[in-house]
C-alpha cells in the first residue's frame, strides 16, 4: 500500500473527510507508526544488501555512504573474494588499535575490521586493491514523500499503519475506547507479521 491507500482505509473506518482530518496530519500518524515499526527490528530481510568494495592501498577507512548506492545502515560480512580469498573477522576498534599502532601499523593483506564515525576500518591496511563483497542490510527508503510510492516494508506490515492511523483519529477526539482497542489491534498485527517475517526459512 501506499500513502493514498492507507489514508483512504483510515477514513473509511473513522468515517471522516478530508474536510476532518487532513492529508498532512494523517501522513505524520502513518510515518510515525512506520518508525515505530523498523526500529523493532535492525535486520529486515528485505531491507538485506550485496555490494562490491574494491579496497585502496595504504587505505584504511571507507565511508559507509560511499558503499553500494550509498543506503548501508549494517554490515554483516565482509569476504575478501581475490585468489587466496578470507572472510574478514570482525572485532572492537579498541582490540584493533591496540595491535596496529605506531610501527606495528604495516600494510598488507586485511583480516579484520572494525567500524568507527560510520566508517569501516580494516586491519592491517591494506597493501594492495582488495575486492571486497559486502553483504549488510539498508536503511529505510523516503517512501513517504511520495503519494503514490509503496511503504518502504513488508507488506505484511502495511495493514498495520491503518490501525495505528485508526487509533491516533480516535486519540485526537478523545473517544479513548476506540483508541485503545485500535492500538491493541495495531500491536497485534504487528507482532503477528514480525514474528511471520523474521521467522528462519527452515
Amino acid at each position: 500500500m501506499n500513502l493514498t491507500e492507507i489514508r483512504s482505509k483510515i477514513r473509511e473506518i473513522v468515517d471522516l473527510d478530508q474536510q476532518d482530518v487532513s492529508d498532512t496530519l494523517l501522513n505524520m500518524y502513518i510515518k510515525d507508526g512506520f518508525e515505530r515499526i523498523v526500529s523493532l527490528e535492525r535486520r529486515w530481510p528485505s531491507y538485506q544488501k550485496t555490494f562490491n568494495l574494491s579496497t585502496v592501498a595504504g587505505q584504511r577507512a571507507y565511508p559507509m555512504n560511499t558503499i553500494g548506492d550509498g543506503n548501508l545502515r549494517e554490515v554483516i560480512s565482509l569476504v575478501d573474494t581475490s585468489a587466496v580469498g578470507n572472510r574478514l573477522e570482525f572485532i572492537s576498534y579498541d582490540d584493533a588499535e591496540a595491535v596496529w599502532v605506531g610501527s606495528y601499523d604495516q600494510t598488507s593483506r586485511p583480516l579484520y575490521y572494525t567500524f568507527w564515525e560510520d566508517q569501516i576500518h580494516l586491519w592491517p591496511k591494506p597493501d594492495a586493491v582488495y575486492p571486497l563483497v559486502v553483504r549488510g542490510y539498508r536503511k529505510s527508503n523516503d517512501w513517504s514523500s511520495s503519494d503514490s510510492t509503496e511503504v518502504d516494508a513488508d507488506a505484511r506490515l502495511h495493514q498495520s499503519l491503518v490501525y495505528y492511523g485508526v487509533a491516533q483519529i480516535y486519540q485526537l477526539q478523545e473517544d479513548v475506547e476506540l483508541a485503545t482497542f485500535y492500538r491493541k489491534t495495531f500491536d497485534e498485527a504487528v507482532r503477528l507479521a514480525v514474528s511471520d517475517i523474521m521467522r528462519p526459512s527452515s
